[in-house]
């Protein structure tokens, strides 16, 4: 699995992926709303959306911010890729440090329908903060050591 970091807000790609978020599988866990998002993204410090192919297909996609050593994400792992292992492995490669650095902390938010995600970060070691409307917070602190 590769990972390549979104740079330009005309990447070639952005079109497939707004038809990934787009989808009503995706949609009701997160939608891209914003007309500049894609600028934000490609040009704010500590924001990292990044491409996630495996074998050479693109298949998932990921937004991290890092905010007082908070690190804030979203997988978004493509329908046609899902039940492969493939936000596992994004997970653990996030866990390691491998994309983003200096956080001791990381904050998700689940749909609370989303069983999958909610199994996926608990596995990980992630524990349950709070809830804002129908989402699901858990946080993962770098001081617990996951068998993940």
């Amino acid at each position: 699995m590769t990972y390549q970091l979104l740079t330009k807000s005309n990447d070639e790609d952005i079109l497939r992926i707004l038809a990934v978020y787009q989808q009503p599988s995706v949609s009701r866990f997160i939608s891209i709303d914003e007309q500049n998002y894609w600028e934000y993204v490609t040009s704010t410090e500590c924001v990292y959306f990044y491409k996630v192919y495996a074998d050479d297909q693109l298949s998932a996609v990921m937004h991290l911010e890092l905010a007082n050593g908070i690190l804030y994400m979203d997988i978004v792992v493509f329908p046609d890729y899902q039940r492969r292992g493939i936000a596992s492995k994004i997970l653990r490669d996030i866990l390691c440090g491998a994309l983003v650095q200096d956080f001791r902390k990381i904050h998700v938010s689940i749909d609370e329908k989303n069983i999958a995600s909610l199994r996926l970060f608990r596995n990980a070691g992630f524990v349950y903060v709070g809830k804002d409307e129908e989402l699901l917070e858990y946080e993962y602190s770098v001081c617990e050591k996951s068998e993940y």
